[in-house]
């Protein structure tokens, strides 16, 4: 016999699922189309610009692209984009309020106790409700995920073997939406394991005939970008490592890894120290050890995993916890169970307190202290940038930017959009020498580039390079300076150069979510030495 308990909703729990997911409509929906689009939706808004068959096309040339085409062939739906700060996030805002609604019957068949704090809690998460305004894929994946991970349960909860055909189908959604899904298609099947009640066995029934089924289905559905993929790979190491050249970044440590994902999931250290205590105490208080095991393992592995892939692989991008959003709905449902078994576990509790709703007040007060401070902040406001520097440029002018992806939103926020999907950069001949003896990553900070644009029938010429700035300025011309917080401090203190502005980009998501990817900008004019800056305290933390 099924439990029905875990199907049906009363109508009481239904208006408050509503009540949750318009709720969290409203905080989505709410500035969503108002912030600056930072570096990588402007690579969105490249990417998305072609139809399917320009995307065949650009795939054909370059196989090993690092993301595949769903999102980008959704995206151009709204193609031309008249305002790609809305136009591109619709679909981020569509499906990141649909996992509210979603993750309710993904949890229900857990436990029906843990279902509406589960909506509760990302309704008001600061991360989610980023995601969810972010013109990027991962607001769709993490709601294919969900979906993925809605029928795997119903198949171990029914063992109607239908269900295995709707997983593999999101498996390969969420395959051809990100790469990054790669290890929550693996490490979900670690639900074959896990026993919804004492009247089914820890391993279904026919086994390895189900596996096969779901996983021969999978490999099926993903098997056609997968061929296409191969018969168009070539040696094209050189040509896509300067393509990606400019999104490299240092690999996080282990320990740095999981504190991130805490860091985010749970903000804040009152939240994160009783969210950790609760992970730790789960198989202690679980009456099943074997299904808390599998929820544990679920949200450590693929961390693990991650992390040993890119260290045998000396991997250098960088790893965000957007790469495991996929998991992020299995965080919460292994959260409130493991609360939920400690009210099971001493019953009398629950007449003096209820331990689920402490913790669903304690995560949205989290929330709500973080809410307003991003609302009012920006992601990375090259479009003020732009602005600023549209009114005060001068015939003449140089721009330097200390980091070469700072470049692409400037560029197009001057509308200067590449002619295909990414910019072409003029290196120097010193640079070119250089490169033949550079490791990759070593490159990524030696180079040199120069990016010419015109703006109102003038050109003018973005530089990058180690060293800045007197070799710009030899020649009398005046230059402009675009530094990160890090480098703003030093340049304030030691340069010639005037602070001219200060643009907020206190919410930036690199590997960790927030991170402060405030643009500031100087100004070294040789012929006025004596000109006025703003008086800004830059406060840099090391």
């Amino acid at each position: 016999m099924i439990n029905i308990e875990r199907f049906t909703i009363s109508k009481k729990e239904a208006w408050v699922l509503i009540l949750c997911v318009l709720i969290g409509f409203a905080l989505r929906f709410y500035t969503f189309d108002q912030k600056s689009l930072w570096t990588d939706e402007i690579h969105t808004f490249n990417e998305s610009r072609d139809d399917i068959g320009g995307q065949l096309k650009f795939y054909k040339e370059n196989p090993t692209h690092l993301h595949p085409p769903l999102f980008f062939i959704l995206t151009h739906l709204f193609y031309p984009f008249p305002k790609p700060e809305r136009d591109l996030r619709i679909i981020p805002l569509l499906f990141g309020t649909l996992s509210i609604f979603f993750i309710y019957y993904l949890s229900r068949p857990f436990s029906p106790r843990i279902a509406i704090p589960c909506s509760l809690s990302i309704a008001f998460m600061v991360y989610h409700i980023n995601l969810s305004q972010d013109a990027r894929s991962y607001s769709l994946l993490m709601f294919f995920s969900m979906a993925a991970g809605f029928f795997f349960i119903h198949y171990r909860t029914t063992l109607k073997k239908k269900y295995l055909l709707f997983v593999a189908i999101f498996f390969a959604l969420s395959f051809h939406t990100s790469y990054s899904s790669i290890p929550f298609i693996v490490f979900l099947q670690l639900l074959w394991f896990y026993c919804p009640d004492e009247k089914h066995p820890r391993i279904p029934p026919q086994f390895p005939y189900s596996f096969l089924i779901l996983n021969g289905f999978t490999l099926l559905f993903c098997f056609p970008w997968i061929l296409f993929v191969v018969l168009n790979f070539k040696e094209s190491f050189t040509k896509e490592f300067l393509l990606d050249l400019f999104s490299m970044r240092d690999t996080l440590s282990l320990s740095n890894l999981l504190w991130s994902v805490l860091h985010d999931w749970v903000p804040y250290a009152p939240l994160m120290i009783v969210s950790t205590l609760l992970l730790a105490l789960f198989p202690i208080f679980s009456k099943d050890r074997g299904n808390s095991l599998v929820l544990l393992a679920l949200i450590i592995l693929p961390v693990l995993g991650l992390y040993l892939f890119c260290k045998l692989l000396g991997v250098t991008h960088f790893i965000s916890t957007r790469y495991f959003v996929c998991f992020l709905p299995f965080f919460l449902i292994t959260l409130f169970i493991a609360l939920d078994s400690i009210e099971v576990k001493f019953g009398g509790l629950k007449k003096i307190v209820r331990l689920k709703i402490l913790l669903v007040i304690f995560f949205i007060s989290t929330n709500l202290v973080l809410l307003p401070l991003y609302y009012l902040s920006e992601k990375q406001d090259f479009r003020g940038l732009v602005t600023y520097l549209k009114k005060n440029l001068k015939e003449g002018d140089k721009i330097f930017v200390e980091d070469p992806i700072f470049a692409i939103g400037i560029l197009h926020y001057f509308g200067q959009y590449p002619t295909r999907r990414h910019h072409l950069y003029i290196i120097s001949n010193e640079s070119r020498n250089e490169m033949k003896a550079q490791s990759l990553f070593n490159l990524f900070k030696e180079i040199e580039f120069r990016s010419p644009f015109v703006y109102q029938d003038k050109t003018y010429i973005i530089y990058h390079y180690k060293t800045c700035c007197e070799q710009y300025v030899s020649d009398g011309s005046r230059l402009w300076i675009i530094v990160g917080k890090s480098s703003a401090k030093k340049f304030q203190e030691t340069s010639p150069s005037v602070l001219k502005g200060y643009f907020d980009g206190s919410f930036l998501t690199t590997s960790r979510f927030p991170t402060d990817g405030s643009l500031y900008l100087f100004l070294w004019d040789p012929k006025s030495p004596d000109e006025m800056g703003n008086d800004l305290f830059i406060n840099r933390k090391d």
